[in-house]
């Protein structure tokens, strides 16, 4: 009896099981493991979901890279306004300018950070814009 082959969803699967399972391997184990998924990759009959088989095995390695640290002092200040302005206590009338100056200036940082940076920097303004919409709910 032979085996069917697998589909996209099985490499898939087994991606989410390396992710968990090689957790500070080392880049030995990494790319034998990866070598491994694009073999299981190419057996995907079809060819679309192969394509997309390939290129989620290829992406192992990065995915269990993580994203890269955020080291520009555009970043790094706006951590900074970010958590006064969330931890800001007081009146909701007295919160509101100092956030809506947080986002403004974070908006700012994330114009002149480096691109790599400039989209991590822009959601610290999500939670921001947020808490503002509250403040100002609550003020009226």
């Amino acid at each position: 009896m032979t085996e069917n082959p697998p589909d996209y969803d099985a490499v898939e699967a087994e991606l989410g099981r390396l992710l968990d399972d090689l957790k500070g391997a080392s880049s030995e184990v990494v790319a034998a493991e990866t070598e491994r998924l694009r073999a299981l990759a190419e057996q995907v009959e079809d060819e679309r979901g192969r394509e997309r088989a390939r290129y989620r095995a290829a992406s192992l390695p990065r995915l269990l890279a993580g994203p890269p640290k955020a080291t520009s002092e555009q970043f790094h200040q706006a951590q900074v306004l970010f958590a006064r302005a969330i931890d800001s206590e007081g009146p909701a009338q007295a919160r509101i300018p100092l956030i809506e100056r947080a986002i403004a200036e974070i908006g700012a940082l994330a114009t002149q950070a480096p691109h790599r940076e400039a989209g991590a920097i822009r959601r610290m303004n999500s939670p921001l814009s947020r808490l503002l919409d509250h403040l100002e709910k609550s003020a009226e």
